[in-house]
């Protein structure tokens, strides 16, 4: 027998008309309360097996035909508590509509699904999303919908739980579909999960992360889709296991610490990954393992970082620019295919029998943001156009690996310079001659990796 459950409820933030910006100087933390008027543009589905919970004028509009069979479902004004013994069907849970003073929350001893089709949920004191249950959770975005969730800022803890991030889970969060999911962590992370997440597909954003953006246990994977993270801490945390990309778009406007951070190895297979960080770009206790893919890094430290294992370049287009080290890497540094260029304070050297690619390392002193350095033969056949995106007034070590670059040519490093037109990824051209520039240094390829100026 189906069941609907109407509550009535006034919101204690029903005021609340624009984005609101709240300092809160015991944590120090920025609170964003964002506008209720979010359109959701939920859509009319049909799911298997669905729990729905609709959250509308106030109102909490719950249709559970397993009643009595197995899930109980409790309603305190807008919180939503969900208990399930089911151990044997994968319920879908169906959630829609705007509320700013409530949660989802859901025990269970079996896997299940989590369907976002346009809702909107802020819980003042605590995760507007928290799943105590350590079973797979299915995430679906709708297509064409769009959903949010936040946190208040402050955390009103349960005695023998967790709940460390805005949406949480002790579970594994498998992310697809093609709607989008706007998380607000004004309280600590964002998306905090005891285990692994996956993200197949949709479109992922953070803002305003008090600590981590993503933050993981086992291991974090993406395949497809779009990840969009702004953080006070770690973009993208492990801290276990291991980051591995395959597909998809990660975009870093700014963390605070680290952007892609993880426990053992990081492997890049492709996809296109943009970082703007005051820590490392990405930073790895294991080995770094890049066969393919765009991948920026812009740090106010390292870039590409690997603690205790080694760094593989064997395919993709690398920028790496930091004011410390460009590349770190403690064991071997190898390069057997794709293209790098690393910009930094210094940097460590690719192994010279590690190589199955030319390198040059150029030591030298004083660029500014926007200045150009290029490579040209004797031939004036251009291999290198960069422009820098950063100064570096004292000591720089600009590391440059190419299959341009041929075996016994001399080559001639010019600085400043003008180009037009053309293609670059952030600021790597490609196809383009550069015109004027002073002549700096020259160098001849005996070797497959030459150093210059040191």
């Amino acid at each position: 027998m189906k069941t609907k459950v109407v509550i009535f409820f006034i919101s204690l933030f029903v005021m609340v008309s624009c984005l609101k910006t709240i300092d809160d100087e015991e944590n120090k933390k920025e609170i964003i309360i964002p506008d209720v008027n979010f359109v959701t543009n939920t859509q009319n589905i049909s799911v298997p097996n669905s729990v729905t919970i609709n959250f509308s004028n106030g109102q909490t509009i719950v249709n559970n035909p397993f009643e009595g069979k197995g899930i109980t479902i409790k309603i305190e004004k807008q919180n939503v508590t969900i208990t399930s013994s089911i151990t044997n069907i994968e319920i879908n849970y169906v959630l829609s509509g705007n509320t700013s003073d409530g949660f989802v929350k859901i025990y269970g001893d079996y896997k299940m699904g989590l369907v976002f089709n346009g809702v909107s949920i802020l819980n003042p004191v605590g995760a507007a999303i928290n799943i105590q249950s350590s079973k797979k959770v299915s995430v679906l975005l709708v297509d064409k919908t769009s959903n949010r969730l936040i946190d208040g800022g402050t955390f009103k803890m349960t005695e023998g739980e967790r709940m460390n991030g805005t949406f949480y889970s002790e579970g594994q969060l498998i992310f697809d579909g093609e709607g989008s999911l706007l998380v607000y962590g004004n309280n600590g992370h964002a998306i905090c999960v005891h285990d692994f997440i996956q993200i197949n597909n949709g479109n992922i954003t953070v803002n305003n992360a008090s600590s981590d953006g993503i933050h993981c246990r086992k291991y974090f994977w993406m395949n497809g889709g779009s990840v969009a993270i702004n953080s006070k801490s770690d973009a993208v945390d492990c801290t276990d296991g291991d980051v591995i990309i395959d597909y998809g778009m990660i975009k870093i406007a700014k963390s605070g610490a680290k952007g892609l951070k993880s426990a053992e190895n990081t492997t890049i297979n492709g996809g296109k990954i943009e970082i703007e960080s005051l820590g490392n770009g990405i930073d790895a206790v294991g080995d770094i393992t890049i066969l393919g893919g765009e991948i920026y890094c812009n740090s106010s430290k390292n870039g590409i970082v690997s603690k205790d294992g080694e760094m593989m370049i064997m395919e993709g287009l690398i920028v790496s620019t930091a004011t410390k080290n460009a590349f770190s890497c403690d064991k071997t540094f190898s390069i057997t295919g794709g293209t790098a260029i690393g910009v930094g304070n210094a940097t460590s050297v690719p192994a010279e029998n590690a190589c199955r690619l030319r390198a040059v390392v150029w030591y030298t002193s004083k660029f500014t943001d926007g200045q150009l350095v290029s490579i040209k033969s004797s031939n004036n056949s251009e291999v290198l156009t960069f422009r820098f995106s950063r100064t570096y007034p004292d000591s720089m070590a600009l590391l440059y690996i190419s299959p341009l670059l041929q075996a016994n040519t001399t080559y001639t490093i010019y600085k400043g310079g003008s180009v037009s037109g053309g293609n670059h990824f952030h600021g790597l051209y490609n196809g383009v001659v550069s015109n004027g520039g002073t002549s700096a240094a020259s160098f001849t390829t005996s070797k497959m990796v030459t150093s210059v100026g040191k």
